[in-house]
């Protein structure tokens, strides 16, 4: 079988040339080269090898090497199990049973807040998105598809089974490039409930009406995505297929336009991802998708009834309202607010006007710090935002001022499992991750304990409910 290599190598400067480090150099030899192969067209080998008699350094690209390749064994399994005991002995017969996983991961989180299953445009279903977690040692994590709850059941449920908490949440869609609010219901059991009363009918009527705009757009947007490729020297016969889109939702609707950015991204050569300089699905969405979506949207009608909101931002946070007075603890959450700037081209001060606006008018209770997107600057950056507004709570006594901003930054925004490119994917509980020295150990930096975090959550969401 032919194997890919990965494009790091180790220097030879400095090595030892004794003889007493002879079977050393030539065991690290052997240890790198197992450790560099990776799967042929993204399949995994069947089984890492036997243990090494000691653990690579942190942070070294030994280490990282051993972490990718266990990512692909990881996904190869998940692939192949059909159930959690299943995952157990997939893992076990390629040599990684969960104790070797968590000591190769060794995580610095014990939780991962924002994760999307198939059900909107991730990889795996939600049900194995526990499983994932628990292999990993991922104690806590966060179900937060696009503009649907549908997987949400299914991955709590499992997650009680083995023993991973998941907090249930969604990330609501506006019309403004860049801008999701995340929505998280701390006590799943009243949020349930309340899905199945009648009293949710304009909350599951919401999300039904954006899954099928979304759908349509995405029909539209495979087509634009297709005539760009072309322009870009991918041949003719080699289009993504609708075959191809629906296998990724395993037949399930509605498809996502984001999920074209990794199909239309493997079509690119080498040669072409360094001309155009978009070497991940990330860059690939801003330079080639949001503008299509954001002329597209441009394009559509006004509402023709009083169904269709004429702002999807305002419905959010009335159909958060009307979460609140059903008595369902509820909080919301500006998600990965880089993407304000990245995608919806503001500048910083216009964004940090944007949070203060939404706390004050809308009530919004905080934003994603410390995401995978960010960077020391930007952790900073947002930091002050949350500390500005919070300072002006002491003297903004009637003034809309409402409450004090909190900070998520167990948020990875995970949606593939496939580490190692060049300028890193999103991987859970590590954030961006690759083969650079910054980057080997992912880039995730939470700024307080999960249990304090999720009991400010909780808090929260029950004040907003009036609990």
């Amino acid at each position: 079988m032919r194997r890919k290599r990965l494009s790091g190598r180790s220097s030879a400067k400095g090595r030892p040339k004794t003889g007493r480090h002879a079977g050393k150099r030539a065991a690290g030899r052997r240890q790198g080269r197992a450790a560099r192969r990776i799967a042929p067209r993204g399949r995994a080998a069947d089984a890492l090898p036997a243990a090494p008699p000691a653990k690579p350094p942190a942070g070294s690209l030994e280490a990282y090497q051993e972490l990718e390749k266990t990512f692909y064994l990881l996904r190869d399994a998940l692939e192949a199990a059909e159930s959690f005991d299943r995952f157990g002995e997939e893992l076990r017969r390629r040599n990684i049973p969960e104790e070797r996983v968590r000591r190769i991961a060794d995580l610095g989180v014990e939780g991962d807040l924002h994760l999307h299953s198939n059900v909107s445009d991730g990889r795996l279903p939600p049900q194995k998105l526990p499983w994932l977690a628990r292999a990993l040692g991922l104690r806590t994590i966060g179900i937060t598809d696009h503009d649907s709850v549908d997987g949400c059941r299914e991955a709590f449920r499992e997650g009680m089974l083995i023993g991973v908490h998941v907090l249930v949440g969604v990330e609501l869609s506006t019309e403004q490039a860049g801008l999701e609010i995340l929505a998280y219901f701390p006590d799943a059991g009243k949020f349930f409930s309340f899905l199945t009363s009648a009293r949710s009918e304009r909350f599951r009527e919401a999300l039904a009406r954006r899954q099928e705009a979304v759908h349509r757009l995405s029909l539209a947007c495979l087509e634009h995505v297709n005539r760009w490729l072309r322009r870009q020297n991918v041949p003719a016969e080699n289009p993504i297929t609708l075959q191809e889109y629906d296998g990724w939702f395993g037949g399930r609707k509605p498809y996502f336009p984001g999920t074209l950015c990794v199909l239309g991204l493997k079509r690119l050569a080498p040669r072409e991802r360094d001309r155009l300089k978009i070497h991940d699905p990330r860059t690939f969405n801003t330079r080639v998708v949001t503008p299509f979506l954001e002329a597209y949207r441009l394009k559509l009608p006004a509402p023709a009834s009083r169904k269709e909101p004429k702002s999807r931002l305002e419905e959010n946070f009335s159909l958060v309202r009307a979460l609140a007075r059903a008595g369902v603890p509820v909080a919301t959450f500006i998600a990965h607010p880089k993407e304000l700037l990245a995608k919806g081209r503001m500048s910083l001060g216009q964004a940090r006007k944007m949070v203060f606006q939404l706390a004050r008018q809308h009530g919004l209770d905080g934003l994603e710090v410390a995401c995978a997107r960010d960077t020391e600057d930007d952790i900073r950056y947002w930091k002050e935002v949350v500390a500005d507004y919070d300072a002006g709570l002491a003297t903004a006594a009637g003034r809309g001022f409402r409450k004090p901003l909190l900070e998520a930054s167990y948020s990875s925004d995970f949606h593939v499992l496939a580490p190692g490119l060049a300028t890193g994917e999103i991987t859970i509980g590590f954030g961006t991750l690759d083969s650079r020295p910054a980057m080997r150990r992912g880039n995730l930096r939470p700024q307080m304990a999960l249990g304090e975090f999720l009991e400010q959550l909780r808090r929260r969401a029950n004040e907003n409910a009036g609990l």
